[in-house]
């Protein structure tokens, strides 16, 4: 069999052909897919480009959306914005931020990638209003806090945020008013009160912040001392800031009712054992102002306007003394009497704190203390009843010489008549010394209300 002789010619020739056709057929395949790509094919994102945290690169627009539609819901789900007021806090729904992926997926080259987003204003405010009766809103820059709470959602940090409501507060514009005062007429010597007064005039009180009258005294280089005179210097401030919606921290009173103040106004003070306390809830500083004019030492608590006005409403009982009787040997009949303590009356002061709505109505009554200063018993001093003699002619058990007896009188302590003790009905019942609680049903007890420590008429009980 004939070998055909190898022809390097036609070898290049065939090669060459072949080579020419593949090169043919990968070009167009590459070209054409090209083509399709940039005829048919959706547009997808760049390297490098984002909303907020969100990638979007090699992504389509659909994809790129739904991205982040499921990345706002996450965050919705486990993030939380928290408001700081002083002690409180407030949660803002969720719901508040309202995102537009759609739009911030359109303009993602065109704006840095910030994913748009809005505030629904009402449910913002749902959370705010539970400071209204604060003051807060009144000094709030809603604008600023909106912003903020909007840059908070478009970080779509997951976790928790809080956020400090005070550095978005202001007082531009607000003069400084009397919000509230008293006044005390000063008698007798009071030798320590005018340095304090002077000391303490202008002590400002921040907000949130507390006052304590014992710690005031030492802030300024003094030293409070055991003395009425401080406690007519707390008995005014107390007077002064209970018309406010300042919280007192603590307070007391003496067992009798001094002269100088009315039932429900006095603070009784003791450097050793009791202060006066009390905190500024309103987003404002207030300032104490104390200076002594005509025989009268006068306190002012200036600031900005309380949200509402407070009126002082306090409701009196009067307790009637008993009365105790001591028998005295040396007394001849127990018909004499020697008045050994005249007594006093008991009061209970039940202290209200009154506000008002804009539309000058009741909005709320709060009791903030109860008042009880104990009666004191009148005391006198009666002989003991005589054994009849012999001979002596004896009516109803007792000798009818030197004794008076209309009758009525039985014979033998204790039942006896006492026709000045109106607290007791029965004129033979015994009479036994007893402190009357604030709850403790008094006979004759009466029972009225004063405003603003002033009489507003009586009940009878």
């Amino acid at each position: 069999m004939a070998k055909t002789e190898f022809n390097p010619r036609r070898f290049l020739l065939l090669f060459g052909m072949i080579s020419l056709m593949s090169f043919f057929i990968f070009s167009t395949s590459l070209l054409s897919t090209n083509l399709y790509s940039n005829l048919f094919a959706e547009e997808t994102f760049d390297k490098g480009v984002q909303v907020a945290s969100v990638s979007l690169e090699g992504l389509t627009y659909e994809e790129a959306v739904q991205r982040v539609k499921d990345r706002t819901n996450k965050w919705k789900e486990e993030s939380q914005v928290v408001l700081l007021y002083q002690k409180q806090k407030v949660t803002i729904s969720p719901e508040s931020w309202v995102f537009q992926p759609e739009d911030s997926v359109k303009q993602a080259n065109q704006n840095n990638g910030t994913l748009i987003a809005s505030l629904n204003g009402d449910l913002v405010n749902e959370g705010l209003n539970e400071w209204k009766d604060s003051g807060l809103l009144e000094v709030l820059d809603k604008d600023l806090l909106f912003l903020q709470l909007k840059q908070i959602g478009q970080s779509l940090k997951t976790g928790t945020t809080e956020v400090e409501v005070n550095e978005f507060l202001t007082t531009a514009g607000q003069p400084d008013e009397i919000v509230s005062e008293s006044s005390i007429e000063l008698s007798g010597e009071l030798p320590l009160l005018d340095e304090w007064v002077e000391a303490l005039n202008g002590y400002e009180i921040k907000s949130g912040g507390s006052f304590s009258l014992l710690e005031a005294i030492e802030e300024k280089g003094m030293t409070a001392q055991d003395s009425i005179d401080i406690n007519v210097l707390g008995s005014v401030i107390y007077s002064a800031v209970l018309k406010t919606n300042f919280e007192f921290t603590e307070r007391h009173i003496s067992r009798q009712l001094p002269e100088y103040v009315e039932l429900g106004y006095e603070a009784y003070v003791n450097p050793i054992e009791t202060d006066l306390a009390f905190q500024n809830p309103n987003p404002t500083p207030y300032a104490l102002e104390l200076f002594i004019q005509d025989g009268k030492l006068l306190v002012s608590v200036v600031g900005i306007q309380l949200p509402q006005p407070y009126r002082i409403v306090v409701k009196k009982e009067e307790f009637e003394p008993k009365t105790i009787i001591h028998f005295n040997e040396n007394l001849s009949y127990f018909s004499s009497s020697v008045l050994v303590e005249a007594g006093r009356k008991g009061y209970l002061g039940k202290v209200y704190r009154v506000s008002y709505d804009e539309a000058g109505k009741e909005s709320a009554r709060v009791k903030l203390f109860e008042d009880f200063y104990p009666p004191k018993h009148r005391i006198e001093e009666r002989g003991y009843p005589v054994e009849p003699t012999e001979g002596e002619e004896i009516e109803d058990g007792m000798p009818v010489e030197g004794i008076p007896n209309d009758g009525t009188m039985p014979p033998m302590y204790p039942y006896y008549p006492y026709p000045q003790n109106p607290a007791n009905p029965d004129p033979f019942a015994p009479v036994l010394p007893s402190i009357p609680t604030p709850t403790d049903k008094v006979p004759n007890g009466k029972e009225g209300e004063t405003s603003e420590g002033q009489p507003q008429g009586s009940v009878s009980k």
